[in-house]
Protein backbone atom coordinates (compact mmCIF):
# COMPACT_ATOMS: atom_id res chain seq x y z
CA UNK A 1 0.00 0.00 0.00
CA UNK A 2 1.77 3.04 -1.11
CA UNK A 3 0.54 5.26 1.75
CA UNK A 4 0.17 9.44 1.60
CA UNK A 5 2.79 10.54 3.83
CA UNK A 6 2.80 14.19 3.81
CA UNK A 7 -0.80 13.86 4.92
CA UNK A 8 -1.94 14.69 8.48
CA UNK A 9 -5.15 13.21 9.16
CA UNK A 10 -6.14 15.64 11.60
CA UNK A 11 -5.25 18.36 9.08
CA UNK A 12 -7.28 16.98 6.47
CA UNK A 13 -10.57 15.69 8.42
CA UNK A 14 -10.48 19.55 10.14
CA UNK A 15 -10.56 20.84 6.10
CA UNK A 16 -13.49 17.85 5.23
CA UNK A 17 -15.72 19.00 8.32
CA UNK A 18 -15.67 23.19 6.97
CA UNK A 19 -19.03 22.46 5.26
CA UNK A 20 -21.19 25.05 4.08
CA UNK A 21 -24.56 25.75 3.98
CA UNK A 22 -26.95 26.62 1.72
CA UNK A 23 -30.18 29.33 1.34
CA UNK A 24 -32.03 27.12 -0.79
CA UNK A 25 -35.14 29.61 -0.85
CA UNK A 26 -38.45 29.34 0.46
CA UNK A 27 -40.72 26.50 1.43
CA UNK A 28 -44.54 25.76 -0.16
CA UNK A 29 -44.76 29.85 -1.08
CA UNK A 30 -44.35 30.88 2.68
CA UNK A 31 -41.70 32.59 4.18
CA UNK A 32 -40.13 29.40 5.80
CA UNK A 33 -37.13 29.47 4.40
CA UNK A 34 -35.20 26.05 3.85
CA UNK A 35 -31.25 26.10 5.22
CA UNK A 36 -29.13 22.96 3.70
CA UNK A 37 -26.16 21.70 5.22
CA UNK A 38 -23.94 20.97 1.91
CA UNK A 39 -22.81 17.49 2.33
CA UNK A 40 -20.13 17.62 -0.46
CA UNK A 41 -16.68 19.17 0.70
CA UNK A 42 -14.87 21.26 -2.06
CA UNK A 43 -13.03 17.87 -2.69
CA UNK A 44 -15.73 16.65 -4.74
CA UNK A 45 -16.25 13.39 -2.43
CA UNK A 46 -18.75 13.42 -0.13
CA UNK A 47 -19.63 13.79 3.54
CA UNK A 48 -18.87 10.16 4.41
CA UNK A 49 -15.38 11.74 3.94
CA UNK A 50 -15.42 13.32 7.22
CA UNK A 51 -17.05 10.04 9.12
CA UNK A 52 -14.41 7.41 7.06
CA UNK A 53 -11.47 9.32 8.05
CA UNK A 54 -12.78 9.84 11.69
CA UNK A 55 -13.82 6.18 12.01
CA UNK A 56 -10.27 5.61 11.64
CA UNK A 57 -8.80 8.54 13.80
CA UNK A 58 -11.30 7.68 16.60
CA UNK A 59 -10.77 3.88 16.81
CA UNK A 60 -6.79 4.56 17.04
CA UNK A 61 -7.15 6.71 19.75
CA UNK A 62 -9.18 4.41 21.85
CA UNK A 63 -6.76 1.18 20.89
CA UNK A 64 -9.25 -0.50 19.14
CA UNK A 65 -7.33 -0.13 16.13
CA UNK A 66 -3.55 -1.55 15.19
CA UNK A 67 -1.04 0.13 13.07
CA UNK A 68 -1.31 -1.43 9.50
CA UNK A 69 -4.46 -3.82 10.97
CA UNK A 70 -7.22 -4.34 7.99
CA UNK A 71 -10.43 -2.86 7.86
CA UNK A 72 -13.50 -4.09 6.79
CA UNK A 73 -17.46 -2.48 6.25
CA UNK A 74 -20.42 -2.57 4.26
CA UNK A 75 -21.25 0.10 2.52
CA UNK A 76 -23.38 1.64 -0.69
CA UNK A 77 -20.07 3.29 -2.15
CA UNK A 78 -19.65 7.07 -0.20
CA UNK A 79 -18.53 6.22 3.00
CA UNK A 80 -16.36 3.11 1.09
CA UNK A 81 -14.70 5.80 -0.82
CA UNK A 82 -14.22 7.36 2.43
CA UNK A 83 -12.50 4.50 4.38
CA UNK A 84 -10.27 3.63 1.22
CA UNK A 85 -8.58 7.13 1.28
CA UNK A 86 -8.46 7.20 4.93
CA UNK A 87 -6.65 3.56 5.37
CA UNK A 88 -4.37 4.72 2.37
CA UNK A 89 -3.91 7.91 3.98
CA UNK A 90 -3.12 5.69 7.20
CA UNK A 91 -1.59 2.84 6.50
CA UNK A 92 -4.72 0.73 6.81
CA UNK A 93 -5.77 -2.21 4.07
CA UNK A 94 -9.54 -1.70 3.45
CA UNK A 95 -12.08 -4.18 2.37
CA UNK A 96 -15.04 -3.06 1.56
CA UNK A 97 -18.40 -4.93 1.08
CA UNK A 98 -21.09 -3.92 -1.32
CA UNK A 99 -23.68 -4.89 -4.32
CA UNK A 100 -23.66 -4.35 -7.78
CA UNK A 101 -25.68 -0.72 -7.20
CA UNK A 102 -22.72 0.92 -6.25
CA UNK A 103 -22.46 3.63 -9.00
CA UNK A 104 -19.46 2.96 -11.01
CA UNK A 105 -17.87 6.38 -10.60
CA UNK A 106 -17.80 5.33 -6.86
CA UNK A 107 -16.31 1.93 -7.65
CA UNK A 108 -13.46 3.11 -9.87
CA UNK A 109 -12.69 5.27 -7.28
CA UNK A 110 -12.83 3.15 -4.74
CA UNK A 111 -10.32 1.17 -6.81
CA UNK A 112 -7.95 3.73 -7.65
CA UNK A 113 -7.59 4.65 -3.91
CA UNK A 114 -6.65 1.14 -2.97
CA UNK A 115 -9.30 -0.69 -1.56
CA UNK A 116 -10.62 -4.26 -2.21
CA UNK A 117 -14.20 -4.67 -3.17
CA UNK A 118 -16.06 -7.73 -2.30
CA UNK A 119 -19.38 -7.60 -3.87
CA UNK A 120 -22.78 -9.49 -2.83
CA UNK A 121 -23.81 -10.23 -6.25
CA UNK A 122 -27.74 -11.19 -5.49
CA UNK A 123 -29.98 -9.48 -2.75
CA UNK A 124 -31.76 -11.22 0.20
CA UNK A 125 -35.37 -12.27 -0.94
CA UNK A 126 -36.83 -9.81 1.70
CA UNK A 127 -34.41 -7.88 3.47
CA UNK A 128 -32.50 -6.66 0.40
CA UNK A 129 -29.19 -5.57 -0.59
CA UNK A 130 -27.92 -4.62 2.98
CA UNK A 131 -28.88 -8.13 4.65
CA UNK A 132 -27.14 -9.48 1.83
CA UNK A 133 -23.94 -7.21 2.39
CA UNK A 134 -24.29 -7.69 5.78
CA UNK A 135 -24.47 -11.73 5.46
CA UNK A 136 -21.53 -11.23 3.22
CA UNK A 137 -19.16 -9.39 5.40
CA UNK A 138 -19.91 -11.62 8.41
CA UNK A 139 -18.34 -14.48 6.24
CA UNK A 140 -15.28 -12.10 5.57
CA UNK A 141 -14.70 -11.83 9.40
CA UNK A 142 -15.12 -15.68 10.05
CA UNK A 143 -12.15 -16.21 7.58
CA UNK A 144 -10.19 -12.93 8.83
CA UNK A 145 -10.76 -12.63 12.40
CA UNK A 146 -8.13 -10.51 12.75
CA UNK A 147 -10.07 -7.26 10.27
CA UNK A 148 -11.60 -4.63 12.24
CA UNK A 149 -14.84 -3.46 11.40
CA UNK A 150 -15.34 0.00 11.68
CA UNK A 151 -19.20 -0.84 11.91
CA UNK A 152 -21.08 2.33 11.26
CA UNK A 153 -24.42 1.27 11.70
CA UNK A 154 -23.91 -0.04 15.70
CA UNK A 155 -20.60 1.74 16.47
CA UNK A 156 -20.66 5.07 19.43
CA UNK A 157 -17.83 6.07 17.44
CA UNK A 158 -20.21 7.12 14.09
CA UNK A 159 -22.37 9.80 16.08
CA UNK A 160 -18.39 10.61 17.72
CA UNK A 161 -16.91 11.90 14.87
CA UNK A 162 -19.69 14.38 13.63
CA UNK A 163 -19.92 15.81 17.34
CA UNK A 164 -16.35 16.23 17.03
CA UNK A 165 -15.45 17.58 13.97
CA UNK A 166 -18.53 18.47 12.33
CA UNK A 167 -20.36 19.93 14.76
CA UNK A 168 -17.90 22.88 16.55
CA UNK A 169 -17.70 23.95 12.66
CA UNK A 170 -21.62 24.45 12.46
CA UNK A 171 -21.75 26.13 15.67
CA UNK A 172 -19.93 29.12 14.77
CA UNK A 173 -21.71 29.41 11.13
CA UNK A 174 -25.20 28.73 11.64
CA UNK A 175 -27.94 31.71 13.06
CA UNK A 176 -29.77 29.22 15.44
CA UNK A 177 -31.84 32.33 16.15
CA UNK A 178 -33.57 31.75 12.75
CA UNK A 179 -34.10 27.81 13.05
CA UNK A 180 -36.85 26.54 14.52
CA UNK A 181 -36.35 22.86 12.76
CA UNK A 182 -34.38 20.43 11.74
CA UNK A 183 -35.19 17.66 9.87
CA UNK A 184 -32.82 15.05 8.57
CA UNK A 185 -32.68 11.49 6.53
CA UNK A 186 -31.32 8.71 8.61
CA UNK A 187 -29.42 5.57 7.15
CA UNK A 188 -26.68 4.35 10.47
CA UNK A 189 -28.40 7.26 12.10
CA UNK A 190 -24.63 8.97 12.90
CA UNK A 191 -25.17 12.65 11.54
CA UNK A 192 -28.89 12.48 12.95
CA UNK A 193 -27.63 11.77 16.29
CA UNK A 194 -24.83 14.83 16.38
CA UNK A 195 -27.13 17.55 14.53
CA UNK A 196 -30.20 16.95 16.98
CA UNK A 197 -28.21 16.38 20.14
CA UNK A 198 -26.83 20.59 18.61
CA UNK A 199 -30.04 21.28 17.94
CA UNK A 200 -31.74 20.32 21.35
CA UNK A 201 -29.26 22.02 23.36
CA UNK A 202 -30.67 25.16 22.15
CA UNK A 203 -33.99 23.94 22.79
CA UNK A 204 -35.07 23.04 18.78
CA UNK A 205 -36.90 19.80 17.74
CA UNK A 206 -35.32 17.45 15.05
CA UNK A 207 -37.91 15.40 12.80
CA UNK A 208 -36.93 12.65 10.32
CA UNK A 209 -37.45 12.21 6.92
CA UNK A 210 -37.25 8.46 5.71
CA UNK A 211 -38.00 6.81 2.51
CA UNK A 212 -41.13 4.50 2.29
CA UNK A 213 -39.70 0.92 2.74
CA UNK A 214 -37.71 1.59 5.38
CA UNK A 215 -38.18 -0.40 8.79
CA UNK A 216 -36.27 2.08 10.69
CA UNK A 217 -39.64 3.67 11.94
CA UNK A 218 -41.87 0.86 12.00
CA UNK A 219 -42.30 0.74 7.93
CA UNK A 220 -43.04 -2.62 5.55
CA UNK A 221 -39.77 -3.14 4.50
CA UNK A 222 -39.30 -2.78 0.45
CA UNK A 223 -36.45 -1.96 -2.02
CA UNK A 224 -35.64 1.55 -3.67
CA UNK A 225 -34.23 2.78 -6.07
CA UNK A 226 -32.36 5.59 -3.11
CA UNK A 227 -29.29 4.24 -1.71
CA UNK A 228 -27.38 5.42 1.48
CA UNK A 229 -31.16 6.30 2.86
CA UNK A 230 -33.58 3.96 5.25
CA UNK A 231 -32.76 0.62 6.15
CA UNK A 232 -34.56 -2.66 4.47
CA UNK A 233 -32.98 -5.12 7.22
CA UNK A 234 -32.70 -3.77 10.49
CA UNK A 235 -32.80 -0.94 12.84
CA UNK A 236 -29.21 0.59 13.91
CA UNK A 237 -28.25 0.79 17.17
CA UNK A 238 -26.68 4.53 16.39
CA UNK A 239 -30.17 5.98 15.46
CA UNK A 240 -32.00 3.57 18.50
CA UNK A 241 -29.75 5.07 21.00
CA UNK A 242 -31.14 8.80 19.34
CA UNK A 243 -34.82 8.05 19.21
CA UNK A 244 -35.96 10.15 22.09
CA UNK A 245 -34.69 13.07 19.59
CA UNK A 246 -37.17 12.26 16.77
CA UNK A 247 -40.35 14.50 16.86
CA UNK A 248 -42.01 12.81 14.15
CA UNK A 249 -41.17 11.58 10.74
CA UNK A 250 -42.22 12.04 7.44
CA UNK A 251 -42.46 9.38 4.71
CA UNK A 252 -41.09 10.33 1.21
CA UNK A 253 -41.98 7.70 -2.03
CA UNK A 254 -38.86 7.28 -4.39
CA UNK A 255 -40.93 9.19 -7.26
CA UNK A 256 -41.32 11.87 -4.36
CA UNK A 257 -37.99 12.21 -4.39
CA UNK A 258 -37.20 12.18 -8.03
CA UNK A 259 -39.55 15.11 -8.11
CA UNK A 260 -37.71 16.96 -5.50
CA UNK A 261 -33.98 16.41 -7.16
CA UNK A 262 -35.61 18.09 -9.78
CA UNK A 263 -37.16 21.13 -8.66
CA UNK A 264 -33.69 21.05 -6.86
CA UNK A 265 -31.77 21.31 -10.38
CA UNK A 266 -33.92 23.72 -11.53
CA UNK A 267 -32.75 26.25 -8.17
CA UNK A 268 -29.42 25.19 -9.04
CA UNK A 269 -28.37 22.60 -6.64
CA UNK A 270 -27.72 19.41 -7.76
CA UNK A 271 -28.46 17.08 -5.01
CA UNK A 272 -29.14 12.74 -4.86
CA UNK A 273 -31.80 11.21 -3.77
CA UNK A 274 -31.69 11.09 -0.17
CA UNK A 275 -31.49 15.09 -0.60
CA UNK A 276 -34.71 14.89 -2.55
CA UNK A 277 -36.18 13.15 0.50
CA UNK A 278 -34.72 15.40 2.79
CA UNK A 279 -36.98 18.14 0.74
CA UNK A 280 -39.95 16.37 0.10
CA UNK A 281 -39.74 16.09 4.24
CA UNK A 282 -38.85 19.77 4.89
CA UNK A 283 -41.90 20.59 2.64
CA UNK A 284 -44.31 18.83 4.40
CA UNK A 285 -43.03 19.63 7.66
CA UNK A 286 -43.42 23.45 6.75
CA UNK A 287 -46.62 22.95 5.97
CA UNK A 288 -47.36 22.03 9.38
CA UNK A 289 -45.22 24.82 10.99
CA UNK A 290 -47.45 27.32 8.76
CA UNK A 291 -45.68 28.65 5.83
CA UNK A 292 -45.90 32.13 6.88
CA UNK A 293 -43.37 31.60 9.83
CA UNK A 294 -40.39 33.94 9.32
CA UNK A 295 -37.44 31.59 9.97
CA UNK A 296 -35.35 28.54 8.67
CA UNK A 297 -35.34 24.96 8.99
CA UNK A 298 -32.11 22.90 8.69
CA UNK A 299 -31.44 20.01 6.52
CA UNK A 300 -28.60 18.12 5.54
CA UNK A 301 -27.72 17.48 1.99
CA UNK A 302 -25.62 14.35 1.94
CA UNK A 303 -25.51 13.06 -1.52
CA UNK A 304 -24.30 14.01 -5.11
CA UNK A 305 -27.00 14.38 -8.16
CA UNK A 306 -24.04 12.29 -10.26
CA UNK A 307 -23.84 9.56 -8.33
CA UNK A 308 -27.37 8.45 -9.59
CA UNK A 309 -26.62 9.36 -13.59
CA UNK A 310 -29.40 10.56 -15.15
CA UNK A 311 -32.16 8.40 -13.07
CA UNK A 312 -33.66 10.60 -10.70
CA UNK A 313 -33.55 13.15 -13.02
CA UNK A 314 -35.92 10.92 -15.16
CA UNK A 315 -38.23 10.38 -12.36
CA UNK A 316 -36.95 7.06 -11.39
CA UNK A 317 -36.49 5.45 -15.27
CA UNK A 318 -33.18 4.44 -16.34
CA UNK A 319 -32.66 6.49 -20.11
Amino acid sequence: MNRLELQDPYEVIEEFSRLTTLDCGTLVGGRLRLRAIHGSPATETSFKSILGLGLLLLAREKGLLRAGQPVIESTSGSLGLGLAVAGRMMGHPVHLVSDPGIPEVTRIKIELAGATLHIAERPHPVLGAQQAREDLLRALLQEHPDYYWTNQNDSPLNPEVYARWLVPHLMSTLDFSRIVAGIFCVGSGGHFAALSAMLEAKGIPSYVADRLGSVTFGGEPAPSILRGTGNQNRVPAVIEAARSRVTGVYQVSDIQACTAVRELVSRGISVGGSSGVCYMGARQLAADLGPDTDAEILTFFADRGELYGTTLLNRGEKP
